[in-house]
């Protein structure tokens, strides 16, 4: 065993004694230290005389709120922004702000729990390293070569075999004993907090997403039909299935930009006071307004003749269907009024009746196109009727009419959906209920029994809807989040080759076996290696600052048809990442080819690598969180990108108005565009923050202290920022929440699996095994959060929604939300136009009022939609 030992410790890399963990830390701490104070001490010059740009919310009257608009001192705000409750926050910068907020919080007092238990780690550490120079002559032991202060209070510098590793032992327990207990106490204020936000009068709270519907509901009146059967008339307001239309999307579209240019060429008239022209590709010069204005006359026609087919079809099989329910509702009084009018009991056919007379059953004409096993299988829910008496005979022509121009329009709807896409019916589709009572009970519902066939999920609201993935077929969706999948763990394997690169840009050796002639430089300029470990660091940054791009692209495939559900997936990747990348990869130390290969031949091999990495890779920790934290803060404050942005608008695009000035151009967004947070990103750098400080705060008592000040920080910074700078408009009620507990789960057995490899290796058999129990403890609060917690939190109790239901009485709000964007207007003209332009326009509109057959050749048009 004692080989064993002197064999792992000579695979680790000492730290020259010319650049000291110390060194590197205090000269990190002194560069990007000084940086976050020199821009904060700017930020409360700036604040006073930009508020536009520093405190939008506090001078922008939709956005003003209680909290925003008393601006405050230069420094008194600091003080002032604490004294706001959870409460107020929730209620004024949305679900999604507190509950960010509050996981810094849950950082914060983790952090003080690894304070608190440094108090006797740091003594232990000290003291647990039993140097004996007649066992060690070649002074391998790390009581020996671990002289930095920074190592010496760390578990690295204690002995193999030392009772000072029962000190680590007791402090896990406490740690991470207190993150359950943390995590448990915000399951409580979450599940509180999630009905309330669930029980606020917004459309997607009284919403459902309806995918894959089967066949013989497709259609607006037959899905709002369908789910009144089950629940009440009233229950149900209204029921839209999403129609494929890419012609018209792509009309709308070239409107939208045909009206952009005509609002500028008639402000070009109006502010330089002379008639705009431009030249064609082919070299000939026009008038700009009226082309223009020609040309949004032709896209208006066709775009409203288009809609108008729309609603008259689907007004005529809403006739249809309502003719076909009143028959079978006559059908019905004219059964009973026989039956009381003492006509001969029916019975089934093929059985006897009381007299002893056969009798048949006549079956209503308007299902013999439908199979009878067929609609208890697709689970119809209108019931088939018999006739009871000659009287019905008498009905038997119209119904049979009846029933053939049904079964026209359904072998019709069937050419649609096989034929050309375009203006083909897609099998999802929107269903908003009048209670939330009744939404909540048909989203626990199973309506198939097929799987994936007619299953709800919730809403997202109209804007943050992905109106490109609604109506994807399933197959297709699940090969698109198959290829999203190996498209992540390909970029994942790719960019362990950059991260590990600059990992080992931190170490000398290293740098020495990479570049020849390295040893000589180090020599003539000692500060070069300190110079090399801030650089490594900050591209190490840079390089993490790329990942959400790329990793929304990947997402976006997915088929997610809301803006939330593809942020929770971003959020899971890059929490991945940041702990694959940041954390493993750079233990690794730049070893990364020749461990993958150790781990691929005996994958029981990590443990080892990793307890034997760990924890000499503290000091590269300690550089990245003080990095990222004080550079993301700094500019965070200043909103350095935003400036920058803001003057390229300014620069670009057109400024002749006042509205051109504020209007977004081409992705580039002026300083009065409210501003939103990026959720998925800082989340999963909180996430990474939260691995290593379970690691390291039982490994390296340093660390807590380190990761105290990030959280306050990245606490005061945000609350200021989530008051008086971002807008609510992407609140999502807080759905990250869940992806993230579970993260911080997940990151609390690979924290608790590490610390055990470690106190192992250090041949602390006794602490180790103490250590298992921990282990279980953690399954058993995983297993039993597991059972209810989660699902409580994604539904609104009973007793909540009849509540809210006689609180929102009005309804209003939420009429036709959930129409498809295409189909909402039928014309658009540029506010700019005057009474006398809109003369022109219409002149110009009789000139194309005879191309009928070109506005009906857009698209191929079915008889029924």
């Amino acid at each position: 065993m004692i080989e064993f030992n002197r064999l792992l410790i000579d695979t680790l890399e000492p730290v020259p004694d010319t650049v000291t963990p110390t060194q590197i830390i205090a000269s990190t701490f002194k560069i990007y230290g000084t940086f976050f104070l020199c821009c904060f001490a700017l930020f409360l010059l700036l604040r006073v005389k930009f508020p536009l740009t520093y405190t939008y919310n506090s001078r922008v009257i939709n956005q003003l709120t209680p909290l925003s608009k008393h601006r405050y001192g230069a420094v008194a705000w600091i003080y002032q922004i604490f004294t706001y409750s959870d409460d107020q926050i929730f209620e004024y910068c949305g679900m999604s702000a507190i509950v960010y907020l509050r996981f810094l919080r849950l950082g914060f007092k983790l952090s003080c729990v690894g304070i608190f238990t440094s108090f006797f780690l740091i003594p232990a550490n000290l003291h647990g390293c039993k140097y004996d120079s007649t066992k060690d002559k070649d002074n391998q032991d790390p009581c020996f070569y671990l002289t930095d202060k920074v190592e010496m209070i760390a578990l690295s510098h204690v002995s193999a075999g030392s009772p000072s590793l029962l000190a680590t032992t007791v402090a896990a327990y406490i740690i991470f004993g207190s993150a359950m207990y943390f995590i448990f106490q915000e399951f409580k204020w979450f599940t509180a907090k999630r009905h309330e936000f669930c029980s606020k009068p917004r459309p997607d709270n009284y919403t459902l997403y309806i995918a894959n519907i089967p066949e013989e509901y497709r259609s607006d009146v037959k899905l709002l039909e369908y789910f009144r059967s089950i629940f009440s008339k009233e229950a149900v307001l209204e029921a839209k299935v999403a129609l494929a239309i890419p012609n018209l999307d792509k009309k709308v579209a070239a409107r939208t930009k045909a009206v952009e240019k005509l609002e500028h060429a008639v402000n070009i008239r109006d502010v330089k006071g002379f008639e705009p022209t431009h030249m064609t590709p082919l070299g000939e010069t026009l008038q700009s307004i009226p082309t223009f204005a020609t040309e949004l006359n032709g896209l208006n026609g066709k775009i409203t003749e288009v809609i108008e087919k729309i609603e008259g079809k689907k007004k005529e099989e809403a006739d249809a269907f309502e003719l076909e329910c009143a028959q079978k509702d006559a059908e019905e009084k004219d059964a009973i009024s026989t039956v009381l009018s003492d006509s001969p009991p029916v019975v089934a056919e093929g059985t006897a009746s009381l007299t002893g007379v056969e009798t048949t059953v006549v079956q209503d004409p308007l299902v013999e196109f439908q199979d009878e096993d067929e609609d208890v299988s697709k689970g119809k829910h209108h019931r088939k009727t018999s006739t009871l008496s000659s009287t019905m005979g008498a009905m038997s022509a119209t119904t049979k009419t009846l029933g053939k121009i049904s079964a026209k329009t359904l072998g019709k709807m069937k050419d649609v959906l096989v034929g050309s896409k375009d203006l083909s019916v897609l099998d999802s589709g929107f269903v908003t209920f009048s209670t939330l009572l009744a939404k909540n009970q048909c989203s626990q519902i199973i309506h198939h029994a097929t799987p994936f066939t007619f299953f709800t999920l919730d809403a997202p609201m109209p804007k943050d809807i992905v109106w490109s993935n609604v109506g994807k077929p399933h197959k297709e969706q699940q090969i698109g989040n198959l290829l999203a999948q190996v498209a992540t763990v390909a970029t994942c394997l790719l960019w362990t080759i950059p991260v590990s690169f600059l990992s080992s840009l931190s170490s000398v050796e290293s740098l020495q076996e990479l570049i020849p002639g390295m040893d000589k430089a180090i020599e003539n300029n000692p500060w070069l290696p300190i110079a090399l470990a801030q650089v490594s660091v900050l591209l190490l940054v840079i390089l993490t600052a790329l990942l959400p791009i790329i990793l929304k692209i990947f997402c976006k495939h997915e088929g997610h048809i809301g803006s939330a559900e593809l942020n929770a997936s971003l959020l899971s990747k890059l929490a991945a990442f940041m702990i694959i990348q940041i954390f493993f990869v750079q233990a690794l130390s730049g070893s990364v080819t020749e461990e993958l290969s150790a781990i691929v031949r005996d994958p029981t091999q990590i443990v080892t690598l990793l307890a034997t990495t760990v924890p000499l890779q503290v000091t590269s920790f300690i550089q990245f969180v003080q990095v990222q934290n004080f550079l993301r803060c700094g500019l965070e404050l200043l909103r350095l990108p935003r400036l920058v942005m803001a003057w390229l608008r300014k620069c670009l695009g057109p400024n002749l108005t006042e509205k051109e000035r504020n209007t977004t151009w081409m992705g580039i967004k002026p300083m009065t565009e409210p501003e939103e947070m990026e959720y998925p990103m800082i989340m999963s750098e909180m996430i990474l923050y939260f691995m290593i400080n379970l690691v390291y705060s039982c490994v390296a008592p340093i660390m807590s202290y380190i990761l105290l000040i990030a959280f306050g920080l990245l606490s005061l910074v945000f609350r200021h920022q989530l008051i008086y700078t971002y807008s609510t408009k992407n609140d999502d009620g807080g759905k990250l929440w869940a992806n993230t507990i579970r993260l911080l789960i997940g990151c609390m057995f690979l924290s608790e699996i590490t610390l055990i490899g470690i106190i192992f290796l250090k041949l602390g058999f006794t602490a180790g095994l103490l250590l298992i129990p921990l282990i279980v403890i953690s399954i058993l609060f995983r297993s039993y959060i597991n059972q209810q917690h989660f699902r409580v939190t994604e539904y609104v109790p009973s007793t909540l929604c009849s509540e809210a239901d006689k609180a929102n009485a009005d309804l209003s709000f939420l009429n036709d939300q959930y129409l498809q964007p295409s189909l909402a207007e039928k014309t658009e003209f540029p506010e700019n136009f005057s009474d006398n332009d809109m003369g022109k326009f219409n002149a110009s509109k009789k000139e194309t009022e005879g191309d009928v057959e070109e506005a009906n050749n857009i698209v191929e048009l079915p008889e029924t939609v």
